[in-house]
């Protein structure tokens, strides 16, 4: 499994090998399956508020409303691992904090901007 940039149980740092990870995810490896991409995919429970439950059924009505191919099945499951993806790629080394709360200012330009002019204050 690969880390992102801490220590993991060996106490050695790694970081996610960004073309290498993408192809896994957008399937384009060296092996074909003849499974649906859902069946291969490991389960993990979250838990999520009902705003962000209600976000995220919009959002996905609103990427399903502007596709043209529609090959692919996009779900809300869909969506929540493109959120994960986009966290470990590209914001993973701006996570910082001790709550929720801290860990979404220091990724999110806008809190970060308002949490700096709090402090500022």
């Amino acid at each position: 499994m690969a880390k992102i940039g801490g220590t993991g149980d060996s106490g050695k740092g790694g970081a996610v090998g960004g073309s290498a990870v993408l192809g896994q995810l957008i399937g384009d490896g060296d092996t074909q399956s003849d499974d649906p991409k859902w069946a291969t995919l490991e389960r993990k429970e979250a838990r999520l508020r009902a705003d962000q439950l209600s976000d995220l059924a919009d959002l996905r009505r609103h990427v399903n409303a502007r596709r043209q191919d529609r090959s692919e099945i996009i779900t809300d499951n869909t969506l929540i691992r493109v959120a994960v993806d986009v966290l470990l790629q590209v914001h993973a080394h701006r996570l910082r904090g001790d709550t929720e709360e801290d860990l979404l200012h220091s990724v999110l330009p806008r809190r970060r901007a308002a949490a700096q002019q709090e402090e500022a204050s």
